[in-house]
């Protein structure tokens, strides 16, 4: 059954307290696991332009969108609060620009986005993007970047840990969240739930309508329940398995745009991902690393009476061998196997599972010689019924100086069509290309005591770019129909300081994309040159973060600059600035913390639109409680 039926009973949020019990505090000291790894292995981050999030005086779950708006390191298209939003590297598009999760691509085998809206991040949760093409590393789908989540598996304490909090906000936002663990000599541990619900029916001046009349959303109530579930167990000296497991489930209402009347439209999505990975270190200059992967999503979307569904799902095989045969040289060799299946109700065979086997094969080498670092990777990848492309990338950087480092990277990439693009009921092309290009960049990277300055200069071309149109029927159908080139510009910097016995670092980041429509190979000329839709040319975002005892702040500020909303370049939306300031009080008794935070979000009232027509909201805000009780120790 689904729709409301399926939503979760009004008591969930308290039931999140009581999830774990009886719990006793280790008294004896534990030392954290030490992690296998190999001293020098080929680095997947050579030459390569990385954002590093930075923690935030914050301990709520957060959504990924959220996270990535405040600070705008990467191009976020949100329709509304909770409701999808997609991310989009240099211009690539959502298609192109992969969301990992500990280590998983997790873009749709059906249409290839990730909702970003979807992916909780707690507050010690590391998020990094990688910009620029990664086809040779990551496989398909990312052409151009990565943003990597990696969840924190209590490497920073010993013995008992428990964590709790709740919350509430504007718009009829309640939320709250619980994570229990254990780490000790040989196995850390560790259980966390969150979850949370808003009606987010926020007022709004509607635009689209003569004397632009204040409104108030409506159908836009939301609620969502994450579990996840991590283990890593040292077995002896030289084996490691490592699980975890993520189970979601959503409901979501679908709000009308400015145009639209309002309707009952609604979405499910229920998801559980798995992973587990078995690491043997032979010998100090050898590894060998298995892995396996299950993951299984489900969609059911309501429009006016009709509820239309889909699945998929996708297992994964891999095994990588790394050795380092000198101290200069390191090698990688790996095989990876995917069997992806999907069905849905607008297949050709509503009731069939259609499926793809894909094979991968990679080689990786690494040269390290005082200042120079090299590496070069090669992939070979044969998906069924479709021709996968040669891919490589070389990176190489250089440090000049003590604070000068020069860094150049270059890789040829490609991006699979999705099963939509091949098995859409009368619609879908069975013989679609895969895209393909390839992707260049240099960047200038100064760092001298507590300040770093950063510039990079980048190329991304892509050809036979899949896009759905409509034909001489009026039905749209997808087709290589396209090449996009997208260029452009990327500054940041850094400053940390102490003064006023205060700690401070205050950051911020330029990118300039220009994204355009190289060749035209079918369909309507006029786009030719024109940019792409939803792509600004200016973005920058900046933060003041400042801690002092058990108190710390922070502002955010994020620019975007004007936007398309169409192909031709017709319809032109403005640019918007908003900020947003996070306060926190935490305070230590023994080994419990007693906290407190206060976040104001859009603290301008800035009315905007990411989308057209899809208005956001103005000022919210978000109260939080939370305990926790650990004990302490040094990180490693």
């Amino acid at each position: 059954m689904v729709g409301r039926a399926v939503r979760f009973p009004g008591f969930f949020l308290i039931a999140l307290w009581s999830g774990i019990s009886g719990q006793a505090q280790s008294d004896s000291a534990a030392h954290t696991l030490p992690l296998v790894v190999i001293a020098a292995v080929p680095g997947a981050r050579t030459g390569f332009s990385v954002w590093q999030a930075d923690s935030l005086p914050q301990a709520d779950v957060l959504a990924l969108a959220d996270r990535l708006l405040w600070e705008m390191p990467i191009g976020v298209r949100a329709n509304a609060p909770g409701t999808l939003a997609t991310v989009s590297a240099r211009g690539a598009g959502p298609a192109r620009t992969a969301v990992l999760w500990q280590g998983l691509n997790l873009q749709s085998p059906m249409n290839g986005v990730v909702d970003v809206s979807l992916i909780p991040l707690w507050p010690d949760d590391q998020v990094e993007i990688q910009y620029g093409g990664q086809s040779a590393a990551q496989s398909t789908g990312a052409m151009g970047g990565a943003v990597r989540i990696s969840p924190n598996i209590l490497e920073d304490v010993a013995g008992w840990y428990t964590q709790a909090g709740i919350g509430i906000g504007s718009f009829g936002r309640r939320d709250a969240q619980v994570s229990t663990g254990y780490a000790g000599a040989r196995l850390r541990t560790l259980v966390r739930a969150g979850g949370g619900q808003a009606r987010n029916d926020f007022p709004f001046r509607n635009t689209a309508r003569i004397g632009a009349p204040m409104e108030r959303q409506v159908n836009n109530f939301g609620e969502k329940l994450d579990f996840q579930q991590f283990n890593h167990l040292k077995i002896n000296e030289k084996n490691t398995l490592e699980t975890a497991v993520w189970h979601q489930r959503v409901f979501r209402e679908t709000p009308p745009a400015m145009t639209e009347a309002a309707a009952e439209t609604w979405q499910c999505d229920r998801a559980t991902r798995a992973v587990a990975t078995w690491t043997n270190q032979r010998s100090a200059r050898t590894q060998w690393q298995h892995r396996a992967a299950w993951l299984d999503e489900y969609i059911a979307f309501r429009s006016i009476s009709d509820t239309d569904t889909s699945r998929s799902r996708t297992a994964l095989l891999a095994s990588e061998f790394v050795t380092v045969p000198t101290r200069r040289i390191a090698l990688r060799a790996s095989g990876t196997a995917w069997y992806q299946q999907a069905r849905a109700d607008g297949y050709a065979d509503s009731t069939a599972w259609f499926s793809q086997i894909r094979l991968a094969g990679t080689f990786a080498a690494e040269y390290r010689r005082r200042q120079i670092h090299l590496t070069a990777q090669l992939r070979q990848e044969w998906a069924e019924r479709q021709g996968a492309p040669f891919t490589s990338v070389l990176g190489a950087q250089w440090a000049a100086s003590s604070a000068l480092t020069v860094r150049l990277h270059w890789s040829r990439n490609f991006n699979l069509p999705t099963f939509n693009d091949r098995f859409w009921r009368t619609l879908g092309n069975p013989d679609i290309r895969p895209e393909s290009g390839h992707s260049a960049d240099a960047g200038v990277i100064w760092k001298r005591g507590g300040f770093a300055l950063e510039t990079s200069i980048f190329h991304l071309l892509l050809d036979d770019w899949i896009l759905w149109q409509p034909g001489p029927d009026g039905l749209f159908q997808p087709g290589n129909l396209r090449r996009v080139w997208s260029r452009g510009v990327e500054c940041s910097g850094q400053g940390d300081g102490y003064f006023w016995r205060s700690r401070w670092r205050l950051k911020g980041r330029y990118q300039f994309v220009r994204a355009t429509n190289a060749a035209v190979y079918g369909g309507n000329a006029g786009v030719l040159h024109k940019l792409l839709p939803y792509t600004p040319e200016h973005s920058a975002g900046a933060s003041l973060v400042w801690a002092h005892g058990a108190w710390s702040a922070a502002y955010l500020h994020q620019w975007t600059g004007a936007r398309f909303g169409n192909a031709d370049n017709s319809q032109r939306l403005p640019g918007f600035h908003t900020g947003n300031l996070l306060l926190r009080y935490a305070a230590v008794f023994g080994r419990h913390r007693i906290g407190l935070s206060i976040r104001l979000e859009n603290c301008w009232d800035t009315p905007y639109q990411v989308i057209a027509f899809r208005p956001m909201p103005g000022r919210a805000w978000r109260v939080g409680i939370e305990w926790g009780r650990r004990q302490v120790v040094a990180k490693k």
